[in-house]
């Protein structure tokens, strides 16, 4: 089914009620490597998300290497968990930069907008798919696709989950023998047998 602008604000507030996503990329042993990072509060449209990072640091070079990438969100107060998978890249433009730049980020970055290496990773969403429910268990699983090399809107639509099993190999059955040549058989080996008891 096609996301609706009603589905794609609620994913923008759900989104924008977690601050801190562990973000997955590919390891240079090709395994995945998680690291807590800060969502930069810019309006979620479903194609994008933001994050402050340095340019130089090691997750940066994996997206170079591996520009594929998982972001998950989980609130245990709401009972929302959510999970987005896209393509990463980095950007330095500057006037961006300045655009989702706060104060606050000052904790992690003390150089502010002076700092050379300071950066944003962009992620152009693939698919989204998330789980919310009363507080007493995990509800239903919405999935969404996002067409991103397209960029419209109408090119979303359901996301099937399908799990695969590798079928065990059989081996072949063998072929019965033919009757014919098993009473052949039995007639050559009586006649070895009294072959040998008339030595």
């Amino acid at each position: 089914m096609a996301i609706t602008r009603k589905q794609r604000e609620h994913l923008r507030e759900l989104i924008k009620g977690i601050d801190i996503a562990m973000f997955t990329t590919i390891g240079d042993r090709g395994f995945p490597v998680s690291r807590p990072l800060s969502t930069q509060q810019a309006e979620f449209d479903g194609k994008l998300l933001w994050f402050f990072v340095r340019g130089n640091s090691p997750k940066v070079a994996e997206i170079a290497r591996n520009p594929k990438v998982n972001v998950a969100y989980a609130s245990k107060d709401a009972n929302a968990y959510i999970s987005v998978a896209g393509k990463a890249d980095l950007v330095r433009t500057r006037a961006k930069i300045r655009e989702l730049w706060n104060d606050a980020l000052k904790v992690w970055f003390r150089k502010g907008l002076d700092d050379p290496e300071l950066a944003l990773i962009r992620v152009r969403v693939h698919s989204i798919e998330y789980w919310e429910g009363p507080s007493t268990g995990i509800g239903k699983l919405v999935g969404f696709v996002a067409a991103a090399v397209t960029g419209r809107d109408t090119a979303m639509g359901e996301n099937r989950m399908v799990r695969v099993r590798k079928s065990p190999a059989k081996r072949p059955a063998r072929r019965p023998a033919r009757s014919g040549a098993t009473k052949r058989g039995a007639k050559v080996a009586q006649r070895a047998k009294a072959a040998r008891r008339a030595r």
